[in-house]
């Protein structure tokens, strides 16, 4: 108030000055008050104060919010919530669809990568690659394009290494790829084998110590149905964990559009983009949140492209069978199939029972915080100071606050049906959450090249022993797929990744599962993570275990 009439009694002797030399013929207006300007208070992308590095909030140990649950062992991904297991309707629709995720459905195939979606993701947690060169890939999928972009002619946009005799007789080779084995169109075996070699990439941090990093070299062979189209590229993925992608489906879709700096602004060599994608019920152009090049807008579709894509089963969102024109074999099978009353493998209300199940999912509750006294391990807080400082939460965001989490497009789940005007979702509505993750495409670096090769590695340019082969530097794939360029990769969540291990021992990292530690995750950033990743070498040994402890907590 003081300064008010301070700032008062200047305009008046001011304007007094004024008109006594005849500067204003109005002096026996009142005098002009000028308020303050009050300073504009700083707030984040989802309208809070700004995180800090040096304090570390007590309700980072509530992941998910409500969501939470306080579970650190094998079930950390598969556990329902306390706001599921207290509502009967929705414990009885959680149970129900977890039952569809762990069951083999009928009219799988004709082509599949595996029959059960719990078999992907294991334990509701990441796949695991093959032991051994020769075994099947179970967990693991190959996408596929052209250098623009578009799906093979034949093989279409995902390759299925089996063939659904594979899990229909007790034999899993029964199903597996032969070279030619397809094209009679009598026959049907999956379209192909691919494997994996790996070299080793030994380095050293600026201290000393030493490191040693896998690079893939994907390798294929047995095609059944020919040769690829030309300028193949192939996008090797592992099965991700589930959980959480409720809540963060419930994000509003402006506060991660404010994250983005296609332009990189801040000059902090980071320039997120968001993926603009079409929904495939709808016809909308919406912003992409899931898989590993964020391509689909929804739970919804996420699970329904599974259905198709890695089992061979149709949904109303997805009504094509995995069989391309050419392949008459695959389309004489699938014509054999017994379907719902839709016309589909699976009826809209098995498809709402597992778009439920996923999106409810609990996620785990932090790791290093103490109940009793609200105090965080001293490692915890110095690693989350220094991944703060190396500015690793340029991409992993770290905070978000949920809107309301509409109901399925599909309708209300009851007992017997589905209902017209399904109810928003309390559990994931209003949520503060921590997933580490501003669901953007960054750009990492690196390039590809595709050679065919014998298995003695001579260059060939057809037949039998000849094998496609992938070669990439960094972690870069080659493959365009929706927005997403074959550089580009949207930022993963980090909540839970300190459990992966603990819920599946043979789970790795990264997109392809090539970092068998977060460390040697970390160690392959590249592109716009180039800084961080030097920023985290560039620190003492005991600084980088106190970071991964952090990372580890999460």
């Amino acid at each position: 108030m003081k300064e008010l009439i301070n700032k008062v009694v200047i305009v008046m002797f001011i304007a007094s000055s004024l008109g006594a030399c005849g500067g204003s013929s109005k002096s026996n207006e009142p005098p002009v008050v000028v308020p303050p300007t009050p300073p504009v208070p700083v707030v984040d992308h989802s309208g809070l104060t700004p995180l800090s590095a040096d304090i570390i909030l007590i309700e980072e140990y509530l992941t998910g919010g409500d969501a939470t649950v306080f579970v650190d062992n094998q079930d950390a991904f598969g556990t329902r919530p306390q706001m599921i297991k207290t509502n009967f309707k929705q414990d009885g629709f959680f149970t129900a669809g977890d039952h569809l995720f762990r069951t083999k459905h009928t009219d799988i195939g004709p082509l599949l990568n595996n029959p059960v979606c719990q078999n992907c993701h294991i334990s509701d947690g990441r796949g695991e690659l093959p032991s051994s060169q020769t075994q099947p890939m179970l967990t693991m999928l190959f996408k596929l394009a052209d250098e623009t972009g578009a799906a093979d002619p034949i093989y279409g946009n995902q390759l299925q290494p089996f063939a659904v005799q594979s899990f229909d007789g007790g034999d899993i080779n029964l199903g597996l790829a032969v070279y030619d084995g397809s094209l009679n169109g009598n026959e049907l075996v999956g379209e192909a084998t691919p494997y994996i070699e790996y070299e080793i990439i030994s380095g050293t941090y600026p201290d000393g110590s030493t490191y040693q990093l896998r690079s893939p070299i994907y390798r294929i062979k047995d095609l059944s149905f020919g040769d690829f189209t030309n300028n193949i590229r192939f996008s090797p993925r592992l099965a991700p964990a589930i959980f959480g992608v409720g809540l963060l489906e419930a994000i509003p879709a402006d506060n991660i559009l404010a994250l983005v700096d296609a332009s990189d602004q801040d000059n902090d060599g980071i320039s997120g983009r968001a993926s603009m994608v079409t929904d495939a019920l709808s016809g909308e152009e919406m912003l992409g949140r899931f898989a590993y090049k964020a391509q689909n807008p929804t739970v919804l579709q996420q699970v329904a492209g599974a259905y198709q894509g890695d089992m061979g089963i149709t949904t109303s969102v997805f009504r094509d069978e995995p069989c391309s024109e050419p392949q008459l074999s695959c389309n004489f099978i699938a014509e054999q199939e017994i379907k719902t009353a839709d016309k589909t493998d699976v009826s809209d209300k098995e498809l709402a029972l597992v778009e439920f199940y996923n999106r409810v999912l609990g996620v785990p509750a932090r790791r290093g915080y103490d109940t009793n006294s609200e105090l965080w391990l001293d490692g915890i807080i110095a690693g989350r100071k220094l991944f703060f400082q190396a500015n690793c939460v340029g991409c992993h965001t770290p905070r978000h606050v949920t809107g309301e989490a509409a109901g399925s497009v599909l309708g209300e789940l009851t007992l017997l049906s589905l209902e017209p005007d399904a109810q928003p979702i309390a559990l994931l509505s209003g949520q503060t959450i921590f997933p580490y993750t501003d669901l953007l495409l960054h750009d990492m670096g690196g390039s590809c090249v595709v050679t065919r090769e014998m298995a003695d590695g001579q260059l060939c340019t057809g037949g039998a022993q000849c094998e496609y082969v992938q070669r990439c530097e960094g972690l870069a794939d080659d493959l365009i797929q929706g927005d997403a360029g074959g550089t580009e990769w949207k930022t993963p969540a980090l909540w839970g990744v300190g459990l992966t291990k603990t819920v599946n021992p043979q789970a790795t990292f990264l997109h392809d599962g090539r970092a068998r530690t977060i460390e040697e995750a970390i160690l392959w950033h590249d592109g716009e993570a180039e800084n961080s990743r030097n920023a985290y070498m560039q620190l003492s040994q005991s600084e980088r275990q106190q970071l991964l402890q952090f990372v580890e907590s999460l």
